[in-house]
Protein backbone atom coordinates (compact mmCIF):
# COMPACT_ATOMS: atom_id res chain seq x y z
CA UNK A 1 0.00 0.00 0.00
CA UNK A 2 0.85 3.52 -1.01
CA UNK A 3 -0.10 6.77 1.20
CA UNK A 4 -1.45 10.07 -0.60
CA UNK A 5 -1.63 12.09 2.15
CA UNK A 6 -3.44 15.77 1.13
CA UNK A 7 -1.64 18.63 2.90
CA UNK A 8 -4.34 21.41 2.11
CA UNK A 9 -6.69 23.11 4.81
CA UNK A 10 -9.83 20.90 5.72
CA UNK A 11 -12.05 23.23 3.47
CA UNK A 12 -10.20 22.54 0.52
CA UNK A 13 -9.95 18.77 1.33
CA UNK A 14 -14.01 18.39 1.47
CA UNK A 15 -14.35 21.15 -1.71
CA UNK A 16 -12.01 19.21 -3.94
CA UNK A 17 -11.93 15.56 -2.91
CA UNK A 18 -13.23 14.41 -6.44
CA UNK A 19 -9.74 16.13 -7.60
CA UNK A 20 -8.13 14.93 -5.03
CA UNK A 21 -9.43 11.41 -5.82
CA UNK A 22 -8.49 11.76 -9.17
CA UNK A 23 -4.89 12.04 -8.29
CA UNK A 24 -4.97 9.05 -5.91
CA UNK A 25 -5.86 7.01 -8.97
CA UNK A 26 -3.21 7.95 -11.10
CA UNK A 27 -0.59 7.15 -8.57
CA UNK A 28 -2.51 3.69 -8.10
CA UNK A 29 -2.21 2.99 -11.47
CA UNK A 30 1.40 4.27 -11.81
CA UNK A 31 2.36 2.49 -8.53
CA UNK A 32 0.51 -0.70 -9.72
CA UNK A 33 -1.02 -0.60 -6.41
CA UNK A 34 -3.79 0.07 -4.03
CA UNK A 35 -3.33 3.75 -2.28
CA UNK A 36 -4.94 5.21 0.80
CA UNK A 37 -5.77 9.11 0.74
CA UNK A 38 -5.92 11.02 3.89
CA UNK A 39 -5.65 14.18 5.01
CA UNK A 40 -2.60 15.59 7.07
CA UNK A 41 -4.60 15.44 10.44
CA UNK A 42 -5.30 12.00 9.90
CA UNK A 43 -1.90 10.77 10.04
CA UNK A 44 -0.41 8.81 13.17
CA UNK A 45 1.61 5.88 14.38
CA UNK A 46 -1.24 3.75 15.26
CA UNK A 47 -2.20 4.09 11.24
CA UNK A 48 1.34 3.44 10.29
CA UNK A 49 1.59 0.39 11.99
CA UNK A 50 -1.42 -0.91 10.71
CA UNK A 51 -1.18 -0.04 7.18
CA UNK A 52 2.33 -0.25 6.73
CA UNK A 53 2.65 1.83 3.60
CA UNK A 54 5.95 1.66 1.22
CA UNK A 55 6.02 4.94 0.29
CA UNK A 56 4.19 7.78 0.94
CA UNK A 57 3.30 10.95 -1.77
CA UNK A 58 2.08 14.59 0.03
CA UNK A 59 0.04 16.35 -2.46
CA UNK A 60 0.29 20.08 -3.49
CA UNK A 61 -2.92 22.76 -1.74
CA UNK A 62 -3.78 25.74 -2.65
CA UNK A 63 -4.78 27.15 0.65
CA UNK A 64 -2.11 30.03 2.20
CA UNK A 65 0.08 28.35 5.11
CA UNK A 66 -0.69 31.08 7.76
CA UNK A 67 -4.58 30.60 7.48
CA UNK A 68 -4.08 26.45 8.78
CA UNK A 69 -1.74 24.38 10.80
CA UNK A 70 -0.17 22.74 8.45
CA UNK A 71 3.74 23.56 9.12
CA UNK A 72 3.03 22.86 12.87
CA UNK A 73 0.91 19.73 13.48
CA UNK A 74 2.85 17.48 15.15
CA UNK A 75 2.10 14.33 13.99
CA UNK A 76 2.23 15.17 10.88
CA UNK A 77 5.77 16.59 11.06
CA UNK A 78 6.82 13.33 12.65
CA UNK A 79 5.69 11.40 9.97
CA UNK A 80 8.10 14.11 7.50
CA UNK A 81 10.68 14.13 10.15
CA UNK A 82 11.15 10.58 11.66
CA UNK A 83 9.65 7.55 9.72
CA UNK A 84 11.87 5.56 7.74
CA UNK A 85 9.67 5.30 4.64
CA UNK A 86 10.23 6.85 0.95
CA UNK A 87 8.45 9.59 0.45
CA UNK A 88 8.06 12.82 -2.50
CA UNK A 89 5.89 16.11 -1.96
CA UNK A 90 4.56 17.47 -5.18
CA UNK A 91 4.44 21.52 -4.98
CA UNK A 92 2.95 23.02 -1.72
CA UNK A 93 4.36 19.30 -0.52
CA UNK A 94 7.27 19.82 -1.78
CA UNK A 95 7.47 22.95 0.03
CA UNK A 96 5.98 21.87 3.62
CA UNK A 97 8.55 18.65 3.41
CA UNK A 98 11.51 21.28 2.57
CA UNK A 99 10.24 23.38 5.52
CA UNK A 100 10.52 20.84 8.14
CA UNK A 101 14.14 20.40 7.14
CA UNK A 102 15.14 23.92 7.76
CA UNK A 103 14.49 25.53 4.23
CA UNK A 104 12.77 29.11 3.70
CA UNK A 105 9.28 29.42 1.64
CA UNK A 106 7.70 32.35 0.16
CA UNK A 107 5.91 34.48 -3.17
CA UNK A 108 7.83 34.41 -6.25
CA UNK A 109 8.76 37.83 -7.59
CA UNK A 110 6.45 40.36 -8.22
CA UNK A 111 4.72 39.96 -12.16
CA UNK A 112 7.00 42.92 -14.11
CA UNK A 113 4.90 44.90 -16.27
CA UNK A 114 6.17 43.49 -19.65
CA UNK A 115 5.31 39.55 -18.18
CA UNK A 116 1.84 38.08 -17.89
CA UNK A 117 -0.32 37.14 -14.70
CA UNK A 118 -1.16 33.73 -15.66
CA UNK A 119 -3.85 33.59 -13.00
CA UNK A 120 -4.67 36.80 -11.61
CA UNK A 121 -7.13 35.80 -9.39
CA UNK A 122 -4.84 33.64 -7.29
CA UNK A 123 -2.17 35.40 -5.35
CA UNK A 124 -2.71 38.52 -7.81
CA UNK A 125 0.82 40.29 -8.66
CA UNK A 126 2.75 37.63 -7.51
CA UNK A 127 4.69 35.76 -11.00
CA UNK A 128 3.44 31.93 -11.44
CA UNK A 129 4.32 28.89 -13.18
CA UNK A 130 1.27 27.86 -14.44
CA UNK A 131 1.27 25.34 -17.41
CA UNK A 132 4.21 23.09 -18.73
CA UNK A 133 7.49 24.22 -18.54
CA UNK A 134 11.22 23.16 -18.35
CA UNK A 135 12.84 22.03 -16.24
CA UNK A 136 17.29 21.34 -16.11
CA UNK A 137 18.32 18.40 -13.67
CA UNK A 138 21.57 20.10 -12.25
CA UNK A 139 22.61 16.75 -10.34
CA UNK A 140 22.14 13.22 -11.46
CA UNK A 141 19.79 11.30 -8.98
CA UNK A 142 17.90 7.96 -9.66
CA UNK A 143 14.85 10.16 -9.58
CA UNK A 144 15.69 11.20 -13.10
CA UNK A 145 16.86 8.11 -14.18
CA UNK A 146 16.42 7.41 -18.40
CA UNK A 147 15.98 10.95 -18.43
CA UNK A 148 17.13 13.87 -20.42
CA UNK A 149 18.91 16.81 -18.82
CA UNK A 150 15.61 19.05 -19.58
CA UNK A 151 12.23 17.47 -18.63
CA UNK A 152 9.13 19.26 -19.20
CA UNK A 153 6.47 18.82 -16.14
CA UNK A 154 3.23 20.65 -15.70
CA UNK A 155 3.40 23.27 -12.28
CA UNK A 156 0.83 25.38 -11.06
CA UNK A 157 2.47 27.30 -8.22
CA UNK A 158 2.83 30.99 -6.44
CA UNK A 159 5.31 29.99 -4.33
CA UNK A 160 9.07 28.41 -3.99
CA UNK A 161 11.22 27.38 -1.72
CA UNK A 162 13.83 30.34 -1.57
CA UNK A 163 16.70 28.52 0.39
CA UNK A 164 17.17 24.80 1.21
CA UNK A 165 18.07 23.39 4.38
CA UNK A 166 21.55 22.42 4.46
CA UNK A 167 20.34 18.52 4.92
CA UNK A 168 18.80 18.96 1.48
CA UNK A 169 20.47 18.45 -1.92
CA UNK A 170 18.98 20.81 -5.05
CA UNK A 171 18.52 17.78 -7.98
CA UNK A 172 16.55 20.36 -10.43
CA UNK A 173 16.09 24.13 -11.60
CA UNK A 174 14.03 26.10 -14.20
CA UNK A 175 14.70 29.81 -15.55
CA UNK A 176 12.51 31.58 -12.87
CA UNK A 177 12.35 28.78 -10.11
CA UNK A 178 16.16 27.60 -8.50
CA UNK A 179 14.64 24.97 -6.46
CA UNK A 180 12.40 22.86 -8.03
CA UNK A 181 13.13 19.20 -7.26
CA UNK A 182 15.78 18.18 -3.55
CA UNK A 183 16.70 15.69 -2.01
CA UNK A 184 17.10 14.74 1.43
CA UNK A 185 21.09 14.02 1.61
CA UNK A 186 20.75 11.02 4.01
CA UNK A 187 17.10 9.83 3.48
CA UNK A 188 15.18 9.21 0.88
CA UNK A 189 13.48 12.54 0.69
CA UNK A 190 12.33 14.29 -2.36
CA UNK A 191 10.29 17.10 -3.16
CA UNK A 192 9.38 18.22 -7.05
CA UNK A 193 7.86 21.87 -7.15
CA UNK A 194 6.39 20.91 -10.47
CA UNK A 195 3.50 18.22 -10.49
CA UNK A 196 4.64 14.90 -11.70
CA UNK A 197 0.76 13.57 -10.60
CA UNK A 198 -0.98 15.58 -13.30
CA UNK A 199 1.08 15.28 -15.88
CA UNK A 200 -0.65 15.74 -19.43
CA UNK A 201 -0.96 13.17 -22.00
CA UNK A 202 1.50 15.15 -24.36
CA UNK A 203 4.59 15.36 -21.64
CA UNK A 204 5.00 11.92 -19.81
CA UNK A 205 8.05 13.48 -17.93
CA UNK A 206 6.27 13.29 -14.58
CA UNK A 207 4.78 9.89 -14.65
CA UNK A 208 8.59 8.82 -16.08
CA UNK A 209 9.62 10.71 -12.48
CA UNK A 210 7.18 8.70 -10.53
CA UNK A 211 7.81 5.55 -11.62
CA UNK A 212 11.43 6.48 -10.31
CA UNK A 213 10.18 7.30 -7.06
CA UNK A 214 8.19 3.73 -6.67
CA UNK A 215 10.80 1.99 -8.03
CA UNK A 216 13.15 3.45 -5.67
CA UNK A 217 10.54 2.81 -3.12
CA UNK A 218 10.52 -0.72 -3.32
CA UNK A 219 13.99 -1.34 -3.98
CA UNK A 220 14.29 0.10 -0.20
CA UNK A 221 11.37 -2.12 0.55
CA UNK A 222 13.24 -5.23 -0.65
CA UNK A 223 16.45 -4.25 1.66
CA UNK A 224 14.50 -4.16 4.60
Amino acid sequence: MIWYIVTDSSDNYTRYIDLFGHHKLRLEQIAHDCCLMLHYKQVNPRLKREARPWAICHSGGSALYDTYDVLEHRAYGECIRHWDIPQIGFCGGHQILATHFGSTIGPMNAVQEEEADHNPTYEPGVYKEWGVYPVHIVRRDPLFRHMGDTIQVQEYHAWEVKELGRDLQLLASSRRCRVQSFVHKDRLVYGTQFHPEQSPESYQDGVKVLRNFFSIARQRTRQA
